[in-house]
């Protein structure tokens, strides 16, 4: 796309903004930072979309081979340096989601999706136009360690016309548009464009009689990974009739002002030691309750927490208690064991070094952070089931 292209088009452009693109990510603190993730990787499905449709291109045309290497399809692009430290991007809407994240190993034996056994954490989530057909749907793969990974697949079933009114803007510091940096392949036919480098975020998007796709790796993700999804798509175009409404799971988020009942055997009673709740969340899956989160106070009154003015009170205890039904690896993998493992002495350790701890009560998955282990304990012990 040419600057006068960019120009015409700016009155088309989401005011959103993603911050902090290439900035390597903490270690989640609470279950909600996972579900967040699938939401997130969508901002990036609009870009290169219009650029590929746009006809002409000033930039060489590399053409594929069998002999083609993946780091060929980034030959041009700018260094990290070099790149815009703003960008806007325009998302493609939505109205409804449905999430397939629980087919994972039946995708895999199927050939719906490939088998990554070094990416632990997996979702899949697809996303609806107002009729119920289908606007993209997601593949999110993730590892963490020093082998930090964060690949996706998003596919969309549109029509050419929809797909055209996605751009993609960098603007530099004085607010001009920067020209876009990106390498053009032309293999079997089909334009793949190229963004970003081995040291940030990076893209392969391209469009197809079938709809178009947009690969997407981070900054911990290498030219191999990036051209092994690439090839794999070329193979195995996605189907979407798999991922019709109906078929996915519906999740939603109330809390536990709606459903009194949620996790009562999860939850301390925490009134009876003198908590307060806080705001808390519940997330149910098909209208039954999956994870929950929510914030317990001692020593304040409930309009104080209501209004936050809490904070500038002295005394008060918070106890921040987090379930999971389906923990992932890295939950597992950091947690010591079943809440009839725990000691008080155990807690206090964890709580001297971290801010929370973690254990298992009837194969869900819960963490506590609390920055009093005497507070914590207290509650923590309340759950201990008595020998029979």
């Amino acid at each position: 796309m040419r600057g006068n292209d960019f120009l015409n088009k700016m009155e088309l452009i989401d005011p959103a903004y993603v911050e902090a693109a290439d900035t390597k990510p903490n270690k989640k603190n609470t279950i909600w930072v996972r579900w967040a993730a699938m939401a997130a990787c969508l901002c990036l499905v609009a870009a290169g979309a219009f650029r590929i449709s746009s006809g002409k291109n000033s930039r060489p045309v590399l053409q594929w081979s069998t002999d083609f290497r993946p780091e060929s399809y980034f030959r041009y692009n700018l260094g990290i340096d070099d790149l815009a430290p703003d960008k806007s991007i325009a998302v493609i809407p939505y109205a409804a989601s449905r999430d397939f994240s629980d087919n994972r190993s039946r995708m895999e034996a199927d050939g719906v999706i490939p088998a990554m056994p070094n990416h632990p954490l997996y979702t899949c989530t697809a996303r609806y136009l107002e009729d119920g057909s289908i606007s993209c749907v997601t593949f999110f793969w993730q590892q963490r360690g020093d082998a930090y990974s964060d690949l996706s697949i998003t596919a969309g079933y549109q029509e050419l016309e929809q797909v055209q009114d996605c751009i993609y803007v960098e603007i530099d510091d004085r607010g001009n548009i920067v020209p876009p940096s990106v390498t053009v392949t032309e293999r079997d036919g089909i334009r793949i464009v190229a963004e970003g480098n081995e040291h940030c975020n990076k893209t392969l998007t391209f469009q197809n009689e079938d709809g178009w796709y947009q690969i997407t790796g981070s900054w911990g993700d290498s030219y191999e990974a990036m051209g092994e999804l690439l090839d794999w798509v070329w193979e195995h175009p996605v189907n979407f009739d798999l991922f019709s409404m109906e078929k996915g799971s519906e999740m939603t988020v109330s809390s536990l002002e709606e459903y009194p009942d949620a996790f009562s055997d999860l939850l301390p009673d925490f009134q009876a030691f003198g908590y307060v709740r806080g705001k808390n969340y519940l997330q149910l899956k098909d209208g039954t309750p999956y994870a929950f989160e929510g914030h317990f106070y001692a020593g304040v009154e409930k309009s104080k927490v209501d209004d936050g003015s809490y904070l500038f009170e002295e005394g008060w205890t918070e106890i921040h208690w987090c379930i999971d039904t389906e923990p992932d690896y890295y939950d597992l993998q950091d947690c010591p064991g079943d809440i009839s493992q725990l000691s008080e002495q155990q807690i206090s350790d964890v709580l001297s070094e971290k801010s929370s701890f973690s254990f298992l009560l009837d194969g869900c998955f819960i963490q506590v952070y609390c920055k009093d282990a005497n507070a914590a304990w207290a509650v923590v012990a309340s759950l201990l089931k008595s020998p029979a």
